[in-house]
Order: C-alpha cells, then sequence, then structure tokens
C-alpha cells in the first residue's frame, strides 16, 4: 500500500512532494488516502492553516463526522481508528486549521492526476516500508505481533478466540489418527462454519453449548 501528496502554495507552486510504501495488513482505498492526510499534516509546523483537495468523498463524510464532531467512544469501533485519532490529536498539538475540498474522481486536475502517479510509483517501486508505529500519535496503543491493532478491537478479540477455537478443532484426535492436518482444508472449513449462526464460540459464552456444536459437526462428518 502506498500514499502520496503534493504541497501547494498560495500561488499554485509545488513546494514539496513526498511518496511512501505503507506496511499494512488491511490495504484498501481509503486507509491509503487516510495515511496521506495524516503524512501531510504530520510536515505542518504549528498554527499552520491548510486547504486539502481530494478525490475520496469518503474520507470527506468521515472526517466530518470523526474529526470535526465531538470525540465519541464510537470512533474506537471505527475501521482505521488509530489513523483518525493520530490525526485528531495531531490538529489538536499543533493548533491546525483544516479544509477538505472535495475534486473530480479521475478528472483533469493535474495535481491529483500527480499525486495518484506518485503513490502508483510508490508501490512499484522496491523500497522499505514505513513501520505503522512511526505516524501514530495516540496516546494509547494497543499492538499485536508489534503490529497496531486498528480495528473494532471486540471483532478482533472475537477472531482470536475463533481461530484458537480452530486450531483445537484441527488437533482432535478423530482428525489426526487419518494423517496429516495439512489433508484437510481448514480455512474452508472455518470458512464454512462461520457462515453458521450460533456455532462459534463468541455466539453464546456456555461451554456447553459450544460442546454441543462440536458434537453435532463430528456426528456430520462421515456424511459430509
Amino acid at each position: 500500500m502506498a500514499s502520496a501528496w503534493i504541497a501547494l502554495d498560495d500561488d499554485g507552486f509545488i513546494l514539496e512532494s513526498s511518496s511512501m510504501h505503507l506496511h499494512s495488513c488491511f490495504p484498501s482505498a481509503l486507509r491509503s488516502e487516510i495515511y496521506a492526510v495524516l503524512l501531510g499534516l504530520s510536515a505542518l509546523s504549528h498554527d499552520s492553516s491548510i486547504s486539502i483537495y481530494t478525490d475520496c468523498s469518503q474520507l470527506i463524510s468521515l472526517w466530518t463526522r470523526l474529526v470535526d464532531s465531538p470525540f465519541s467512544p464510537k470512533l474506537l469501533r471505527e475501521p482505521n481508528h488509530l489513523l483518525w485519532l493520530s490525526i485528531r490529536q495531531l490538529i489538536m498539538d499543533r493548533n491546525l486549521k483544516v479544509n477538505l475540498i472535495k475534486v473530480p474522481a479521475h478528472g483533469d486536475d493535474i495535481y491529483n492526476i500527480q499525486a495518484d502517479s506518485l503513490a502508483k510509483d510508490a508501490h512499484s517501486v522496491l523500497q522499505p516500508s514505513v513501520s505503522p508505529l512511526a505516524f501514530c500519535y495516540t496516546l494509547c496503543l494497543l499492538t499485536f505481533n508489534s503490529l497496531p491493532i486498528d480495528m473494532n478491537i471486540r471483532h478482533f478479540f472475537r477472531s482470536i478466540a475463533d481461530a484458537r477455537a480452530l486450531l483445537s478443532f484441527c488437533s482432535l484426535a478423530r482428525f489426526t489418527a487419518l494423517g496429516s492436518p495439512s489433508l484437510f482444508d481448514w480455512a474452508g472449513i472455518y470458512f464454512c462454519l462461520s457462515q453458521i449462526k450460533g456455532f462459534a464460540s463468541h455466539r453464546n459464552g456456555r461451554p456447553e453449548f459450544w460442546i454441543f456444536c462440536i458434537k453435532l459437526l463430528l456426528d456430520m462428518l462421515p456424511t459430509l
């Protein structure tokens, strides 16, 4: 994933441009746009005013709800909440005034085209990836395997619990007696199980409910 931005003065002259290849577990076009804004803001001095031109309508919509509005704990449930929190903290610490302006996507805006080109070049050219931790300005940061958890924390814990449950399921003697665990398509099995409402352990906290579901599945396996 790559991000890029171009800085112009009031007369439209290019003052600076930057592009960077970023490591990301969940790459997306929106995440790249948010990173570009964060990287651009981090280059500003205190008490600066800036207008940001972007072709991403979703970025502007989320900015109004997550940055311009008072803080709400619901922000922590949003994808990319660490980036949004970092932007809020950066604006507050440096007393920045930011205005977002929409430009047409896939139009003839030369600066927008140039920024897209810089991002594509950064993505295709081999260069060291910058750690996501380098641009986190949040006061509290949760990490897993040295990577920031930038998703709904409840969903993250749920995925960890499901992964551990699947690991225990893979280790049952019923399967190990048949041969190597690699004989089974565990990713496919996990996907099928995740589609069954009420099966996953986090849907119901009672251990006997989870055991009962496992027993039903094991009874069905010979006929599948």
